[in-house]
């Protein structure tokens, strides 16, 4: 497995890959750190929400509310 590290824009990865001798059409697996301006990303609940991965709870009965919370009880 080659493995090849980047410091380059986003929309010159691909030409970046080729340069460095990975062929246009090869598939490769990415993993992305976003550095300098463009680091502040939205937070995983945001990204999570955005994805849509969790709507089906949406139709799912609540099977805990807050009456089920058992304080311990209080000293003194």
């Amino acid at each position: 497995m080659q493995k090849v590290a980047l410091d380059a824009k986003a929309c010159e990865v691909s030409a970046e890959l080729v340069h460095r001798g990975i062929a246009a059409d090869a598939r490769v697996h990415a993993l992305v750190e976003v550095v300098g301006e463009d680091a502040e990303l939205p937070p995983m609940a945001a990204v999570a929400e955005a994805g849509g991965a969790f709507d089906w709870l949406a139709d799912e009965p609540d099977l805990y509310t807050d009456t089920d919370l058992q304080r311990p009880p209080r000293a003194g």
